[in-house]
């Protein structure tokens, strides 16, 4: 049994061993504390968390769940802690009865708790993807990290345990910044800065700072939330808006601009419309003018505009000399918006006519409303200048026609340079006046070309009623033939009735001195070559030995007869009347048989078929 001063020393032991415990358990309970800041710490970015990412990922809902779940075993730790100091104190009171069995009791206990709570501590912060961060107080030196602050800054946690945090601070200014806030407000709260990995590369956090003391030491709990992606939104955001305002700026230059060359272009437009050769005009659908410049009024006979304006109460009815002009305007611009070239005879303003060529387009105003402008030139004398080359070239036809078949007319207008063709089968007329160089003689020359001129235009009627083409003359002689420039099958009939029906036209002329004048015609038919010769003065000739032999016809033949060669007869002997003339010499084709063409067989018989050559 021990004596008073060993149990005096032994109580005086147990004090002070209650007492260490006794602070212990204020520790433990400033360790919970902290505990519940950090967690509290938490549950505020878990709520950041679930706010931003509620829609598209579900899986906070559960850690959302697990982090209040873990609020409520830190409050349970509180109370057992609470409970534990009650209890110790108890103990206390029982301490000198129980001595070494209390305290060994009270310190298990209080270890227990301890670990109990550490364990919570780092399941909740390894759970999160929060960085979480302990540090020492006094040098910043990291003793914890959870694995998300490895991962994001990209280093190991045994290499990261041991390092200063204010080494992966971006900006040393944030180091001063948030340790004033510690010493204002005691913790720092949504401290928005730049962090550097261990790569280099950055990254946006929203910080907050607590402190605490764990096994007795100061520390802070540092938990940084990413917030690059808000922060990457941001400065787009601020980039869209400051291209905004740049493009706003630039829109506001360009409108500027814009309305400084409209107001140029208004003026020039003012002084075009004003001093313009052509005549400007606006008109309303119901033909009444709105506008119109000085030369639109010069151009209808009117002092001014206003007077143009006052005057003319309706375009169609007063204007135009066919006033239908007006109605088929408006249905070309409804049909087509514009209309160029529309050109009119209209009246001036002292009842004479000019032609004018109009441009005109249709207007629609803010309202809907319709009205047209445009503008007129005076036309008169172009229409003038088209109206005399128009007679000159028709003209100029009848006179190509006059001197070359109309196909062949028609060629040579649409550009062909050379015309020569093969004609196999056609027959050709010669026509000679007998006598003709005595009569020549004989009377003066202007009645001696007014007797040719007479002669040879009832030629050529009989030509164009018998489809034949005149060749040309030469002198006293005609020439025509049957079967081109269109080839005919019955050339040889019509060649035959145009030779008796000349016989019969002449009978109807004489001479000065009232003698009758007699013909000699001769014909052949076969193959010849037809074509253009001359630029200045193109003529449409034949050759070959076709023509040469009838040539010989008519200048071997007799006056009033039509001799004819062997082949003309076999064409012809069915339906033509002909007396046979026998054997005669033909100058460069030796004796010939031919026959003298006397009329049809039945006076109401066979008769060729006029054709045309277009």
């Amino acid at each position: 049994m021990m004596n008073a001063e060993q149990i005096t020393n032994r109580e005086a032991a147990l004090l002070a061993e209650i007492e260490r415990l006794r602070q212990e358990v204020a520790d433990l309970k400033q360790t919970n504390s902290d505990l519940e800041i950090a967690l509290l710490t938490t549950i505020e970015h878990g709520d950041l968390i679930e706010a931003e990412l509620h829609e598209s990922n579900q899986k906070l809902q559960a850690e959302i769940g697990e982090r209040q779940l873990a609020q409520a075993t830190l409050q349970e730790i509180l109370e057992t802690v609470s409970q534990d100091k009650a209890d110790l104190e108890i103990m206390l009171l029982t301490t000198r009865e129980h001595g070494d069995a209390v305290e060994y009791q009270l310190y298990t206990q209080a270890v227990e708790t301890m670990r109990q709570s550490e364990e919570l501590f780092r399941a909740i912060s390894e759970s999160t993807s929060i960085l979480m961060i302990l540090t020492q107080q006094q040098n910043g030196m990291i003793s914890y990290a959870n694995t998300a602050s490895s991962e994001m800054l990209k280093i190991d946690v045994q290499t990261l345990i041991g390092t200063k945090v204010q080494a992966f601070f971006a900006n040393p200014y944030d180091e001063q910044k948030i340790n004033d806030l510690l010493s204002a407000q005691g913790h720092v709260r949504d401290y928005e800065m730049q962090v550097k990995r261990q790569d280099g590369s950055l990254f946006w956090v929203s910080a907050s700072v607590h402190p605490l003391r764990l096994a007795g030491v100061s520390s802070l709990l540092i938990t940084l939330y990413d917030i690059s992606d808000r922060k990457d939104a941001e400065s787009a955001l601020r980039q869209s808006q400051e291209k905004l305002q740049k493009q706003a700026q630039q829109l506001e230059h360009i409108v500027e601009q814009r309305t400084q060359e409209l107001r140029l272009s208004e003026e020039k437009y003012r002084s075009i419309f004003e001093n313009a050769i052509e005549g400007i005009f606006q008109m309303s659908g119901d033909g009444r003018y709105l506008n119109a410049n000085p030369a639109l009024a010069k151009m209808y006979g009117y002092e001014s505009p206003a007077e143009l304006i006052a005057s003319v109460k309706h375009i169609g009815k007063q204007l135009y000399v066919q006033p239908q002009r007006w109605e088929e305007l408006l249905a070309y611009l409804k049909g087509l918006d514009s209309l160029s070239g529309f050109e009119s005879q209209v009246y001036r303003k002292d009842g004479s006519t000019i032609w004018i060529s109009e441009d005109v387009r249709a207007i629609s105003d803010r309202n809907g409303s319709l009205h047209y402008e445009g503008s007129v030139r005076d036309i008169t004398d172009r229409k003038a200048a088209e109206a005399e080359l128009r007679q000159q070239r028709l003209l100029s036809e009848r006179l190509l026609l006059n001197v070359l078949p109309q196909l062949i007319a028609e060629r040579l207008k649409r550009g062909e340079k050379t015309i020569a063709e093969n004609f196999t089968e056609v027959t050709v007329l010669f026509a000679d006046i007998a006598n003709f160089t005595q009569l020549s003689s004989e009377i003066s020359p202007k009645e001696l070309v007014k007797l040719l001129n007479d002669i040879f235009s009832a030629f050529d009627l009989l030509a164009d009623q018998h489809g034949v083409e005149k060749i040309k003359t030469i002198g006293d002689a005609y020439m025509v033939v049957g079967g081109l420039p269109k080839p005919r099958p019955d050339h040889v009939v019509a060649i035959a009735d145009m030779a008796l029906d000349m016989q019969q036209e002449i009978l109807q002329f004489r001479t000065p001195d009232n003698q009758p004048i007699a013909l000699r015609i001769g014909i052949h038919t076969g193959a010849v070559v037809a074509g253009v010769i001359g630029r200045r003065k193109p003529i449409y000739d034949l050759w070959g030995d076709t023509v040469n032999v009838a040539s010989r016809m008519e200048s071997h033949g007799e006056p009033g007869q039509i001799q004819v060669s062997q082949t003309v007869y076999e064409h012809l002997k069915k339906n033509y009347r002909f007396q046979e003339r026998g054997t005669i010499s033909i100058k460069g084709k030796g004796l010939m048989n031919t026959y003298w063409l006397l009329a049809h067989k039945k006076p109401s018989g066979f008769r060729s078929t006029p054709v045309t050559n277009e």
